[in-house]
C-alpha cells in the first residue's frame, strides 16, 4: 500500500511539473539546425570549436525556443557525439536555460566536427522524455577561417527604433581558440579599428550569428555595413589587422 502511494506522489508530481507551463515535451524531435525537416536549434553552445589540442574546456549550453533544462525528478544529460561514438559529458545545472559541460582534452586530439546535444531524463521512469537539437562543435587545426555573410535579417529598420535583433546567416563562424571568436561590427567605411562599433553577438551554429543592434545607433538615417571577424576584439593594439573578415551586407536605417 506504501509504495502504491509512492508512485501516486511520484506521478503527480510529474504531471504538476508539466501542467505549469513546462514545455520540454513539445521538444521530441532530434535534428540538426539548418537541415530540411527539422526544427530549428534549441539549444546553442559557446564556445563553438577549438584549436587541436587544447586542454580541457568548459562548454556553456543555452536553451532556445522554449526548451527547458532541468535538475531533479528530471534530469538534463549533455552528449558528445563523434565519428559514430557518443561520449557522455558531466553537466553542471546553472538554471533552467543554463548548463555548463568540461569537454575533455582527450576528445581534442584530433580535427574533427562533433555534434553536441542533450537529453531530459526521468529520473524515476529511467526514460528519456525529451530531446534537444544537435548543434555542431569544430575542433580544427588551423587558425580561424574567412567567415561569410550571405545575409541578414531584418536589413531595415526606421530611425528612432529601440535594440534591434538581426540574424546574420553565412559560414565559418564559431570560436577558435582563447578570445578568438566571429564578432559582428557596424561600420560606415570598413576600418573596424577606429571607425566601427563591436555589436552583442551570440554564436548559433557555423552558419547563423545572433546580433543586438543598440538603439544609440539608430537614431538617425544611415546605410552602413555590417561585418564579421573571426579574431580578438579585447586585443587593440593591433588594430584588428590579420584576423580574417566576411564581406559586408548593407544595413539600412530608414527616415
Amino acid at each position: 500500500m506504501v509504495r502504491r502511494f509512492s508512485w501516486v506522489v511520484v506521478g503527480f508530481l510529474v504531471i504538476w511539473q508539466f501542467a505549469c507551463g513546462d514545455g520540454t515535451l513539445k521538444q521530441q524531435t532530434p535534428g540538426t539546425p539548418g537541415t530540411p525537416g527539422t526544427p530549428p536549434a534549441n539549444i546553442s553552445i559557446s564556445p563553438g570549436s577549438a584549436m587541436v589540442g587544447s586542454p580541457d574546456l568548459v562548454l556553456t549550453i543555452s536553451a532556445l525556443n522554449n526548451f527547458t533544462f532541468h535538475n531533479g525528478i528530471l534530469h538534463s544529460n549533455v552528449l558528445w557525439s563523434q565519428g559514430g561514438m557518443e561520449t557522455p559529458l558531466v553537466p553542471n545545472f546553472v538554471n533552467s536555460s543554463q548548463l555548463t559541460a568540461l569537454v575533455p582534452a582527450a576528445l581534442m586530439v584530433n580535427p574533427v566536427t562533433a555534434k553536441v546535444r542533450v537529453e531530459i531524463w526521468d529520473n524515476v521512469e529511467g526514460t528519456r522524455v525529451a530531446t534537444s537539437t544537435s548543434v555542431p562543435f569544430q575542433v580544427t587545426s588551423t587558425g580561424a577561417p574567412t567567415p561569410s555573410i550571405s545575409s541578414i535579417s531584418p536589413s531595415t529598420v526606421v530611425a528612432g527604433s529601440t535594440d534591434v535583433t538581426i540574424t546574420i546567416n553565412g559560414s565559418n563562424f564559431g570560436h577558435y581558440g582563447h578570445f578568438i571568436w566571429s564578432t559582428a561590427f557596424w561600420t560606415t567605411n570598413g576600418n573596424l579599428h577606429d571607425t566601427s562599433t563591436w555589436l552583442q553577438t551570440t554564436i548559433i551554429s557555423s552558419s547563423q550569428l545572433i546580433v543586438v543592434i543598440p538603439a544609440k545607433l539608430l537614431q538617425s538615417p544611415s546605410s552602413v555595413q555590417i561585418v564579421v571577424m573571426n579574431g580578438d576584439i579585447m586585443s587593440m593594439s593591433d588594430g584588428y589587422f590579420g584576423y580574417p573578415r566576411s564581406n559586408s551586407a548593407t544595413f539600412t536605417v530608414n527616415p
